[in-house]
């Protein structure tokens, strides 16, 4: 695997950077064609000393992202944990493509609706902030990702594969951008803006 190794706030030595090398050499092969590899570690400056290095490794491939981060005080300990994960996340990719070819051989391959459920508002009206009594966060960071079409069930696979609890995705069956997100109570919504 062709990897970019990037550094923030600090310099690799070579050793370290070997070190890198090693331990992403030793993962398993993805099973599609890799877009983009990238391995990035940073220092920063946190209240908490046992965070200090932040290994970040994301592996794209045209139909999925697999995303890992780990922190600790120590920058080798970052990188086996985060190496550690991303084997994991790469062993559930496996087997969730080879839990759907399975499903799809057998005609299962779609969700069953009432598994999802659409979302027309967010926030009814007697529930709504006042804005000026709301306190406005700064924004401490502004993400860019390509959007890639897919229907729901792969939008909850790779949502489950980044670990997280919505996933911005095109659904071409309604011809817009949709969000999915984990519900409270175990299930997943989705998300269909309009303009008004």
């Amino acid at each position: 695997m062709d990897i970019q190794i990037k550094t923030h706030n600090l310099k690799l030595n070579d050793d370290t950077r070997e070190y890198i090398e090693k331990r992403v050499a030793k993962l398993d092969k993805v099973n599609e064609r890799i877009v983009d590899a990238k391995f990035e570690v940073r220092r920063e400056a946190h209240h908490n000393p046992t965070q200090k290095y932040i290994a970040q490794f994301t592996i794209a491939t045209k139909q999925a992202v697999l995303r890992a981060e780990e922190r600790n005080s120590d920058i080798t300990t970052a990188v086996d944990l985060v190496t550690d994960k991303m084997a994991r996340q790469i062993r559930r990719f496996h087997d969730r493509r080879k839990k759907r070819d399975r499903r799809a051989a057998v005609g299962l391959g779609q969700l069953a609706a009432d598994q999802l459920e659409p979302v027309g508002g967010i926030v009814g009206a007697d529930e709504a902030m006042d804005v000026e009594d709301a306190e406005i966060e700064q924004i401490v960071r502004t993400k860019r990702f390509e959007v890639l079409p897919m229907d729901t069930a792969e939008a909850i696979e790779q949502m489950e594969l980044l670990g997280h609890d919505f996933f911005v995705f095109y659904n071409p069956d309604s011809s817009r951008m949709s969000v999915l997100y984990r519900r409270q109570d175990g299930g997943f919504g989705v998300l269909e803006p309009e303009l008004a």
